[in-house]
């Protein structure tokens, strides 16, 4: 330390000469008092743990006593010199590397004030106010000793190694956080921060259930994880918590005991990683490797249905030739003969559907682009549904936005994809209705909404929509809507359903414009 910030750290704390006289005329009464005050601390540091283990042997503690006489002994010399500050940081260190942390300074100091000043009181029993100068004296060098022992432990290794493990704990991508013995934060890093959106300062003190969804601590999750803990010393799961404006967060969670220096437990740690992107990647793999294996199987199935239905379609027609013949002179005598082919027949026709639709969906072809005008695609081929929707009641508005920019397409597949959307917007409207089919530019994208007003969809069902296989239609494939998002999706755009029930639906189409190459 430098002799201009000793004369700071003494000015600071008011340390002056006249101060050092009053710690020298002290020195008959400590040397008087000095062996009952070194054995009243050290019978006192006995009564702890963490400073009883340190003084085991009678050596060490006689070397301890004749360091604290000499320390004693030095403050009524009134010299703060460097060379007591040096002597006063090297205690420090010692301190340090015993492991002994810095409120046991404090504690210390307290101590021997506590011991110290009744006896300035009785060495000055007819002037209170030089026993008052005397004891203020004191505690002025006391706090100058504890500052530089605590000087000493900042500087040292062990406090650069906290602070660094405070820097890797604050700056993990991992939430990170500590409960005390009732379960109550006492540490939140950034990462939680982030995650969960309450501030260190928020959560402080609060119980850890205010992130656990309530459905969890009813079932006994944190019980659960309690006795792992106990049991094993740790626990893992996987689960979900709550972020403050109330999103649930998947997690993984690795809970620890916590111990303090003497090994008690004093609470416990928590590492917690937000997995719901994987576990959104791990479900979209599966999905994507459930789709290739039903992908093939229907390939192959409905390749081995469509030459005997094709075969059967054609013998039927033979069958109706051959009972016109046959009735033409008991016309009667056909009708139910008729009525069955005609039932038959419908019902191949359907196979062919599904068919089809399991052929378009598992062998889609690769897209052969081209500039589109939008608009015109759409108006062309509403123009030829005309017929269709006049049969089912269905008033059709169409809103196109002037000019709009062409995109790059796939005509046929995206003209699929739009028909798909309003054969489903007629079905849902059985009575009749209005499908609203409107276009706009919005940035460097189109949008295509188509709407009706039928009976909507739950929000249950809108989740499960473009699931392969999922149907709200009895006899539906449940591949009409998988095949449109995956058209969409090979446009480079996306697709959101938005219904009501009973309150119709509405698909919005997002597809990029084109662009000069």
């Amino acid at each position: 330390m430098s002799p201009m910030e000793r004369e700071q750290r003494l000015r600071f704390l008011c340390l002056t000469e006249h101060d050092e006289q009053l710690l020298k005329a002290l020195r008959p009464l400590f040397e008087k008092h000095i062996a009952a005050v070194e054995d009243e601390f050290y019978d006192h540091l006995l009564s702890f743990p963490e400073t009883a283990q340190l003084l085991r042997d009678r050596t060490t503690v006689e070397r301890l006593k004749k360091l604290q006489h000499d320390y004693l002994m030095r403050i009524t010399e009134g010299n703060f010199d460097d060379a007591y500050l040096a002597d006063r940081l090297r205690v420090g260190q010692t301190h340090e590397r015993v492991g002994l942390s810095p409120r046991w300074y404090l504690i210390a100091y307290s101590q021997y004030f506590k011991i110290i000043a009744p006896l300035i009181s009785g060495y000055y029993p007819d002037d209170p106010a030089r026993a008052t100068e005397s004891i203020v004296a004191l505690e002025k060098v006391f706090m100058l000793d504890a500052s530089l022992a605590i000087d000493a432990y900042i500087a040292s290794d062990r406090f650069r190694h906290l602070q660094q493990l405070e820097r890797i704990v604050n700056d993990s991508a991992d939430v990170i956080f500590s409960l005390d013995a009732e379960n109550r934060f006492r540490t939140w890093n950034h990462a939680a921060e982030t995650i969960f959106g309450w501030r260190a300062e928020e959560i402080i003190g609060k119980h850890f259930s205010v992130i656990v969804p309530p459905e969890l601590v009813k079932a006994g999750e944190l019980a659960r994880i309690e006795d792992h803990v106990r049991q094993n010393g740790h626990d893992y799961l996987e689960t979900e918590r709550i972020a403050k404006d109330g999103c649930r967060v998947l997690v993984e969670i690795t809970v620890s005991e916590l111990r303090g220096l003497q090994g008690n437990i004093i609470g416990r740690s928590a590492i917690l990683r937000d997995i719901t992107e994987r576990k959104r990647l791990e479900e979209a793999k599966l999905q994507a490797e459930r789709l290739a294996v039903i992908g093939a199987m229907s390939a192959r199935l409905a390749h081995e249905i469509r030459n005997p239905l094709s075969s059967i379609t054609l013998n039927i027609d033979l069958v109706g030739d051959e009972i016109e013949t046959l009735a033409r002179d008991k016309a009667k005598d056909g009708d139910e003969a008729r009525s069955l082919l005609r039932s038959i027949d419908s019902e191949v026709h359907r196979i062919q559907r599904v068919t089809e639709d399991y052929l378009k969906f598992a062998r889609m072809p690769k897209l052969r682009r081209e500039r589109v005008a939008l608009d015109e695609l759409l108006g062309h081929g509403l123009l030829f549904m005309k017929s269709l929707f006049e049969a089912t009641g269905v008033t059709v508005n169409i809103e196109l936005e002037p000019s709009l920019p062409s995109i790059s397409a796939d005509e046929e597949q995206l003209w699929q994809a739009i028909l798909n959307l309003v054969r489903n917007a007629i079905e849902a409207m059985p009575k009749g209705g209005t499908l609203t089919v409107s276009t706009a530019r919005d940035g460097n994208y189109v949008v295509i909404r188509i709407s009706d007003t039928g009976s909507g969809i739950t929000e249950a069902e809108r989740q499960q929509i473009f699931k392969p296989f999922f149907s709200t239609k009895s006899g539906g494939t449940g591949l009409g809507l998988p095949l449109t998002q995956q058209i969409i999706i090979e446009h480079d755009g996306g697709i959101e359903c938005e219904s009501v029930p009973n309150g119709g639906t509405t698909f919005i189409i997002r597809l990029p414009l084109a662009t000069e190459n």
